[in-house]
């Protein structure tokens, strides 16, 4: 008995994944190799004069150039959960800064997630993942990694608000695009794959929670780019540090919105002895998708 039992546990270890479903190599060497390979790349972009520079990529931070995008109309045919994946890994890249500190002469590299909004290399991701950490870089720029590993050089950044915590940045390629959908409803589904805490490939399912206002200083027009700063949504899908900017997606492959942040609710406990209460609820928060077909649209508003 023993020695079948054995058996099948092999055969199940073998065949745990259908036909052509990758294995994330989450070895510690594994995640060294692939950290290795994408700063070689990034290295030689610079080398070759084609990472945008920090004082160049400051400015853009500071002032985007914003041109007219038009946004893929939204999917309307379901998908079943796993090909909502495979959408999602073609589409995500990971974004974030190559560069090289103060302290040696390695290069280095901190990527959190990005989504493709177009199919010309117009990708969206978090505001606070393009901000930059002066202090510890003397050399460096934005890169975009596609889920096979090739390194773009980003080229510009369109559009970048921190309220919203959202924005808007080029790369050239051609891009397989996640169409906005803004019109959702609590109770739908939604799904992310993303990065949690350097965890690869991690895709999980749940539902849209809630709309919310984070603040009630918004004015008049809950559409305008102050008000949208301010509107947030709650899915109860899985995220960590490292997801921040990967899509938040629909049951037909669309994009609802980004991972912006994670927060956790806990019931006080004695704050006189400085006791830490117990976690009551985990609270993931994304930047919706009518924000972000907000900042898509500035230049039409600026005409």
């Amino acid at each position: 008995m023993k020695t079948i039992l054995i058996f099948s546990t092999f055969l199940i270890s073998v065949y745990a994944q259908g036909p052509g479903v990758s294995i994330f190599e989450q070895s510690r060497n594994g995640i060294r190799d692939e950290e290795n390979k994408i700063s070689k790349q990034a290295e030689k972009l610079f080398q070759d004069g084609k990472l945008l520079g920090l004082e160049a990529t400051s400015q853009l931070i500071k002032s985007p150039v914003a041109i007219k995008l038009e946004l893929p109309v939204a999917h309307k045919n379901a998908l079943t959960p796993s090909q909502v994946a495979e959408r999602a890994k073609v589409s995500g890249y990971r974004v974030g800064w190559a560069y090289l500190c103060n302290s040696c002469d390695n290069w280095h590299i901190n990527l959190a997630g990005g989504y493709a909004i177009t199919d010309n290399g117009i990708l969206g991701t978090c505001s606070h993942v393009i901000n930059m950490d002066n202090k510890k870089m003397r050399k460096g720029g934005l890169i975009a990694v596609d889920h096979s590993g090739k390194v773009y050089p980003v080229t510009s950044i369109l559009a970048n608000d921190k309220k919203i915590d959202g924005a808007l940045i080029k790369i050239d390629a051609k891009t397989t695009h996640l169409p906005l959908n803004d019109q959702i409803a609590p109770g739908d589904s939604a799904f992310c794959l993303s990065r949690p805490l350097k965890q690869g490939q991690y895709f999980s399912q749940g539902i849209v929670n809630r709309f919310y206002w984070n603040n009630d200083k918004r004015g008049d027009d809950p559409n305008s780019i102050k008000a949208l700063g301010m509107l947030k949504l709650n899915v109860s899908s899985r995220w960590a540090p490292g997801s921040s900017g990967s899509a938040v997606l629909d049951t037909f492959g669309n994009a609802i919105g980004h991972v912006a942040t994670i927060s956790t609710m806990d019931n006080g406990a004695s704050r006189k002895n400085n006791e830490k209460g117990r976690t009551l609820i985990t609270l993931h928060s994304a930047t919706p998708a009518r924000a972000m077909m907000a900042l898509a649209r500035l230049p039409e508003d600026l005409d």
